[in-house]
C-alpha cells in the first residue's frame, strides 16, 4: 500500500502542473512574472542586452531554479528553455547577428539554463518524495494513534469499572457479622422483626414476613400491607413453603418451574429458619428486586437465617439474649466452621479462629483457661475444646478477618495476664478461612500448631 501511494507521489512530483495540481495557466502567469521582474532588474544594472548573458552568473538562473524548485524537473527544464530562447532572441535584436551566431557564443549560459531548471526539479521530486513518505507514515503513524487512544480510552473505562465492581464486590455481603450480633442482642418481641429487618437490608425485599412455628403459623414480623400477611395460617397450598419444609432449606418459585411451569403460588422464596427438620419460624417474600432474585441473593437470605439458626440451636436463649460463652462440643464448633468455609467460598468474607493454650505447657487446663477467655468472647462467637492431648482451646470468631482477631487475640492475652493468679497466662495464634478453606486443612494446621515447642 504505502508502495503504491509512493509511485503515485512521484507521478504527481513530476506532472502535478500538467495533469492536476497547479493549472497550465498558473505555471506560465508565474513564469511570465519572473521573466520581467527579472529582465527589469538585468535592466537596471545593465542596459545592454548582451550583458545580460555575460554576467556571471546570469540573473536568468533564477527562473528554472525557481520553478524547478516550486513545481518539479518538467517545469524546471521548459522554464530554463523560455529563459535561454528570451536572451537568444534580445541578444540577435541588439547585435544583429543572426540566432545561430549569437547562441554560439554563449552557448554555456544557453544549454545550462534549461539544465538547471531540471536538476533543481530533480532535487525538490527527491525531496518532495521524502516529505511524502514521511507525511505517509505520519498518517498512518496517525491513524494507529488514534486507534490507540481509543484501546486506551476503552481500558481507562474497563478499569474504571471493574474499580467500581471491585469496590461494591461483596457490598451486600460486607458487615453481615455486625448484623448478625445486632440480631442476637435483640430482645424476644424484637428478635423476628430484627431478623427481618437484615435480611430487607442485605436481600432488599419488598414484601416479607417471618411466621412463627405452631399449629397454625403465626405472624411475628412483616413487610408491606398487613392485610396480605394473615395473623395465622397453615400455608398448605404453597408449593414453595412445603418444598422448603420438607428439605429444609430455601426454596424459590423458579425451581419448581423447572419440573411444573404453571405451578401458581403467592410466595417468590420461602426459607426455613430454626433445627433442620424441626423449623422454629419461616421466611416468606412476596416481592423482591428482579436483580436480587438471583443465585447471590438466594446464598446471602440462606447464609444469614443458617447463621441464626445454628446460633439458636448451639445458644440456650435467655431473656432474648444468647450466651455467647458457655462452651460447645467439638462437633458443634466444626459445624459452625464448616458453615464459616462455605461461607468463605462463596462471597470471599473470611472468618477467623483463635488456637489458644497456656504459655507454660505444664500448666493450665481448659477449665482455668476458660477464666481469662470467657470475659473476652464476643456475643455469637464459639468457644470449644478439641481432643488433643495439649490443653488449648479454639475461638471461631464468624465473619472476622485478621485485624479484628488480633484485636480479640490482644484482649483475651491482655484479661488471662490480669487473672494470671486464678487463671493461666494465654498465647494463641489466629487461622483465617481464606488460609486453611475446609476442616480437614483446619485440622491439620492446629496439628502443625500444638506439635510446635
Amino acid at each position: 500500500m504505502e508502495k503504491i501511494l509512493l509511485d503515485k507521489a512521484n507521478w504527481s512530483a513530476a506532472e502535478r502542473l500538467w495533469k492536476g495540481g497547479e493549472s497550465r495557466a498558473s505555471q506560465a502567469g508565474d513564469f511570465v512574472v519572473l521573466l520581467i521582474l527579472v529582465a527589469l532588474v538585468s535592466w537596471v544594472f545593465d542596459h545592454n542586452p548582451r550583458g545580460w548573458i555575460a554576467t556571471n552568473p546570469p540573473l536568468f538562473f533564477l527562473i528554472p531554479l525557481l520553478m524547478g524548485g516550486r513545481y518539479g524537473p518538467l517545469s524546471g527544464l521548459l522554464s530554463g528553455a523560455g529563459s535561454a530562447v528570451t536572451l537568444l532572441l534580445a541578444g540577435t535584436i541588439q547585435t544583429g547577428n543572426p540566432p545561430a551566431e549569437v547562441a554560439s557564443s554563449a552557448r554555456f549560459v544557453l544549454v545550462c539554463l534549461p539544465l538547471a531548471g531540471a536538476i533543481c526539479g530533480e532535487v525538490q521530486r527527491f525531496i518532495s518524495k521524502d516529505v511524502m513518505r514521511a507525511r505517509i507514515q505520519l498518517d498512518q503513524t496517525s491513524r494507529r494513534m488514534r486507534a490507540l487512544d481509543e484501546q486506551v480510552f476503552i481500558l481507562a473505562e474497563t478499569k474504571d469499572e471493574l474499580d467500581r465492581e471491585l469496590a461494591l464486590l461483596n457490598a451486600d455481603a460486607a458487615n453481615m457479622d455486625y448484623e448478625i450480633r445486632r440480631v442476637l442482642q435483640s430482645p424476644p418481641e424484637r428478635f423476628y422483626g430484627a431478623l427481618l429487618g437484615v435480611l430487607g437490608r442485605k436481600a432488599r425485599l419488598y414484601e416479607a414476613a417471618i411466621y412463627e412455628a405452631s399449629p397454625r403459623w403465626k405472624r411475628a414480623a412483616y413487610f408491606g400491607k398487613p392485610d396480605i400477611w394473615p395473623e395465622q395460617s397453615r400455608f398448605e397450598t404453597s408449593k414453595v413453603v412445603q418444598a422448603a419444609l420438607a428439605d429444609g432449606k430455601i426454596a424459590t418459585l423458579p425451581e419448581l418451574w423447572d419440573n411444573t411451569p404453571t405451578c401458581p403460588d403467592d410466595f417468590l422464596v420461602a426459607c426455613p429458619i430454626g433445627e433442620a427438620g424441626r423449623p422454629a419460624a419461616i421466611l416468606l417474600v412476596r416481592s423482591m428486586p428482579f436483580s436480587s432474585m438471583n443465585v447471590r441473593g438466594m446464598q446471602i437470605i440462606e447464609t444469614i437465617c443458617r447463621w441464626i439458626s445454628e446460633f439458636s440451636d448451639l445458644h440456650q436463649r435467655a431473656v432474648g439474649l444468647f450466651d455467647p460463652r458457655g462452651l460447645v462440643e467439638l462437633k458443634d464448633f466444626e459445624r459452625m466452621l464448616e458453615l464459616a468455609c462455605l461461607v468463605q467460598k462463596k462471597f470471599q468474607l473470611s472468618s477467623s479462629v483463635i488456637v489458644l493454650r497456656p504459655a507454660d505447657r505444664d500448666k493450665g487446663d481448659p477449665a482455668r483457661m476458660r477464666g481469662g477467655i470467657e470475659k473476652s468472647v464476643r456475643l455469637g462467637d464459639v468457644l470449644s475444646v478439641t481432643g488433643a492431648s495439649a490443653p488449648h482451646m479454639v475461638l471461631l470468631l464468624p465473619l472476622t478477618g485478621q485485624r479484628g482477631a488480633e484485636i480479640c487475640l490482644e484482649r483475651i492475652v491482655e484479661q488471662a495476664g490480669v487473672l494470671a493468679e486464678g487463671g493461666v497466662a494465654i498465647t494463641g495464634e489466629i487461622l483465617l478461612t481464606s488460609d486453611f478453606k475446609t476442616l480437614r486443612g483446619f485440622r491439620e494446621r492446629v496439628a502443625a500448631i500444638l506439635t510446635k515447642p
